[in-house]
């Protein structure tokens, strides 16, 4: 794959997980009549899983921040510091809940 030493460093690291992802389907893929198009259907399908994941977290986060907007709309009668001692004793109970998103990329893909 020769081609790949052409491509752009910034998108060179995304290009290897993906590839690196695809081949683990390798046996389904090489089944096919047409290899290179299952390939790329494959690396799409877990392109779409990927965002799958980061759509339902972004959701979360949504509601998380419209449920503490709320919150503080209700409770602007309370004084400052109140608030804030509230708000860090609901993070303390949500974090043992909540599992870590992990930042890097090629530690979320591994997961898929």
């Amino acid at each position: 794959m020769a081609w790949i030493k052409n491509v752009d460093p910034i998108i060179k690291e995304h290009l290897d997980l993906q590839v690196k992802e695809a081949v683990k389907f390798r046996s389904a893929y090489l089944k096919s009549k047409n290899p290179a198009n299952a390939q790329l259907w494959i690396a799409i399908a877990n392109i779409s899983k990927h965002m799958f994941n980061l759509e339902l977290k972004i959701k979360y986060l949504e509601g998380t921040i419209k449920d503490l907007n709320d919150r503080f709309l209700k409770t602007t009668e309370k004084k400052p510091e109140e608030l804030l001692k509230e708000l860090e004793k609901e993070a303390k109970q949500t974090k043992k809940k909540v599992k870590k998103i992990k930042g890097s990329l090629k530690k979320t893909l591994k997961k898929f």
